[in-house]
């Protein structure tokens, strides 16, 4: 029996306490009239392609339409989810997917979600719930039970508790979305809301299409990346072998109190029983060495110790374990990371990896991917979903990702967006005079300013050609001033000398005056502000969580302050007052990076977006829907695979909408746009770099 709900808190109109049955025919008469509509659904599971779509709920906080779609077909909404109104919903991504797959399209999308985490963008992950349980609670006062879900699989008719629980989830969704409309928009957040809104059509769709494996390929690949874990291993153990027989300084002591059962003793002597996967056995070592693993927890707040590669980069010098283990670092995240669950992932159904990709995966705006396990593939297995955001930029690693057999893939990245953008933030004369008027190589530029002496007498056109050494040199100091670094990073990762390092700093500072005081003043703001503008043409932006905390303090400087600070720490270093001035100074300082680096990193994600709504809405205008399909969204970089008979002309439009997107946030120096050929000059059937 066809069974379509209809609930509603006007009681008079039920057969039952609950709701009444209607036609589809009712439903749409009901729902017509409605520009603001509540959207959610109920599926077996999280893939379109094995799981079945159980409910669609459509409605407002007056009714709500609750539809069985294991006996009415979704397809009969067709008309109405494609229209012109405004659907809210909360992670909608997910939602959309399930409709993609049934053949429909919707328009216009508000995802709670999305603007919940816009609210909290900058405070640790595990500071505020970004559920739709705790929405309603806070906004509205509202307690949703969401103990009901897990019946909506097994149950094998909708109960009158089931049909209550899904109407409620879009019940609340227009007064939920009111509120935080309020928030936002207050803060000047609305076209960035717009953007982030229009861009789950895209990301949902990157998702749907996924991408194709060379399986061959990618096996090969992981039997080097193995062999390659297993010499890294083997380097760090007979480092820590080697240190104990040449008997370092006090490293017997500590290996028998830390480590009582470090070595075991075999015929060709000591080994090495260290499990360098695990951090609690790691970190001990490490602060041995004399490391610092105090960083921010992203997801508690506070600080924590961490045995990341990140951690360890910025003391490579403290200890030549470091070169070791970082080497150790790379290669298990190489086999870790891109190894047997890229195979265990690929869809029965399409032959295709389909991963998850986080629309708002850091503070930035920028995309992250995977996160949590897909338990669908393979039945009864977790299979972690891949990280397809950050790929190895190796030839090898792209050659195994293909397109479909008649299909061409199209590859196109913006050229040298990070310096592009930071010229047009910066308006930094040297920098926007070489892009508009000059060679365009950014490199050569900044080797001609930290190397004078050297290319006192070549022109910055030349130095690629003449002194590409010293090109090659300039990319380290390039990128580590243009993130907020200084001499004590060249120092510290790059290994420069000391003397030579901060002449390079002041040659920089010096040739790039506007970039010095963009900078400078990013840095004396931010503690104002409270919140960092990452992309105030949009209106992105990331909150300093413990802003309030800091403000405390830093409002009790002055020189009587100082005098009693000072006295403090000389008496009792551990004295509340001295740990508050040492966390906000550390605080203060990882926020005057963010201000520098944030604003860059946030405008190529915002105009990625621009860019990837504009492709989607063509691609959806001309019919191509499911022809196009949106492979791998690599931060500047698109990855898409069209048939071959229009390749070409896909192509054409992918570079008009990236130049076009750029344009919009870059509007000194224009942001150029590349599309990847193969060495005759044709399209590839692979990713290529």
């Amino acid at each position: 029996m066809n069974q379509i709900y209809l609930v509603s808190s006007q009681q008079q109109i039920f057969d039952n306490p609950t709701y009444k049955i209607i036609s589809v025919e009712e439903s749409l008469r009901l729902l017509e009239p409605l520009k603001i509509v509540g959207l959610d659904t109920e599926t077996e599971g999280f893939s379109p392609f094995l799981k079945k779509l159980l409910m669609l709920q459509l409605g407002n906080r007056d009714f709500q339409v609750v539809i069985d779609c294991t006996t009415i077909d979704v397809k009969l909404y067709k008309e109405y989810l494609e229209s012109d109104r405004l659907f809210i919903g909360w992670n909608l991504k997910f939602d959309v997917k399930f409709l993609f797959y049934h053949g429909i399209v919707p328009k216009n999308l508000y995802d709670g979600f999305l603007a919940e985490k816009m609210r909290w963008l900058g405070w640790p992950s595990g500071m505020h719930s970004l559920s739709l349980k705790s929405a309603g609670e806070n906004y509205l006062g509202v307690k949703l039970d969401k103990t009901v879900r897990g019946q909506i699989i097994w149950k094998k008719e909708l109960t009158d508790e089931i049909v209550k629980y899904a109407a409620n989830d879009v019940k609340y969704l227009e007064d939920i979305m009111n509120a935080q409309t309020a928030i936002l928009y207050e803060r000047g957040q609305k076209l960035a809301l717009e953007v982030e809104n229009k861009a789950v059509l895209p990301t949902a769709y990157f998702e749907f299409c996924g991408v194709r494996l060379d399986t061959e390929k990618w096996q090969a690949k992981m039997k080097k990346d193995e062999a390659e874990l297993k010499e890294a291993q083997d380097e760090l153990d007979k480092f820590i072998v080697d240190l104990y027989n040449e008997g370092a300084k006090g490293i017997d002591r500590f290996i028998e109190m830390a480590y009582p059962d470090l070595f075991g003793f075999v015929k060709a002597g000591p080994k090495c029983k260290v499990n360098w996967n695990s951090s609690k056995q790691v970190i001990p070592l490490l602060e041995f060495f004399g490391f610092d693993l105090m960083t921010r927890d992203k997801v508690k707040g506070g600080m924590k110790k961490s045995v990341d590669a990140t951690v360890i980069e910025g003391q490579i010098n403290k200890h030549p374990i470091a070169k070791v283990y970082l080497r150790f670092k790379a290669a298990q995240k190489v086999t870790s990371t891109y190894g047997q669950s890229f195979l265990d992932l690929i869809n029965p159904k399409t032959g295709r990896i389909h991963t998850s990709f986080n629309q708002i995966g850091t503070d930035t705006h920028r995309y992250s991917s995977g996160g949590g396990d897909d338990k669908e593939v393979i039945p009864g297995k977790k299979v972690p979903l891949v990280n397809l955001q950050n790929l190895p930029a190796d030839a090898e690693t792209r050659a195994c990702f293909i397109s479909e057999t008649g299909n061409k893939w199209i590859s196109a990245d913006y050229s040298g967006e990070e310096s592009v953008i930071l010229a047009n933030i910066s308006k930094d004369k040297a920098m926007i005079d070489l892009f508009l008027h000059g060679c365009g190589d950014l490199h050569s530029l900044v080797a001609k300013m930290v190397y004078p002496d050297e290319l006192r007498d070549i022109p910055v056109e030349q130095v690629k050609k003449l002194r590409p050494d010293l090109r090659k040199k300039a990319k380290a100091p390039e990128f580590t001033f243009a993130y907020g670094g200084d001499a004590n990073t060249l120092i510290g990762r790059d290994h420069i000398p000391e003397e030579e390092a901060r002449a390079i700093e002041a040659n920089y500072k010096k040739g790039f005056p506007g970039v010095a005081a963009y900078q400078s003043h990013q840095r004396r703001v931010v503690m104002q502000l409270g919140y960092i503008n990452t992309c105030p043409e949009v209106g992105f932006r990331a909150y300093i969580y413990d802003f309030e905390d800091l403000d405390k303090v830093q409002k009790q400087f002055n020189q009587e302050f100082w005098a009693r600070y000072r006295r403090l720490k000389a008496e009792d270093p551990s004295d509340p007052l001295v740990e508050d001035v040492r966390h906000y100074f550390k605080r203060k300082s990882a926020s005057e990076r963010q201000s520098i680096n944030y604003p860059i990193q946030s405008r190529g994600s915002a105009i990625f977006k621009i860019c990837a709504v504009n492709l989607f809405k063509w691609v959806v205008d001309n019919n191509l829907f499911g022809i196009v399909k949106f492979c791998i969204p690599a931060h500047d970089e698109f990855n898409i695979e069209a048939p071959e008979y229009m390749a070409e002309m896909v192509a054409d439009k992918l570079h008009e909408c990236m130049v076009k997107a750029g344009r919009f946030i870059c509007r000194i120096v224009p942001l150029e746009a590349e599309v990847s050929r193969l060495k005759d000059g044709t399209l590839p059937t692979y990713w290529i770099h």
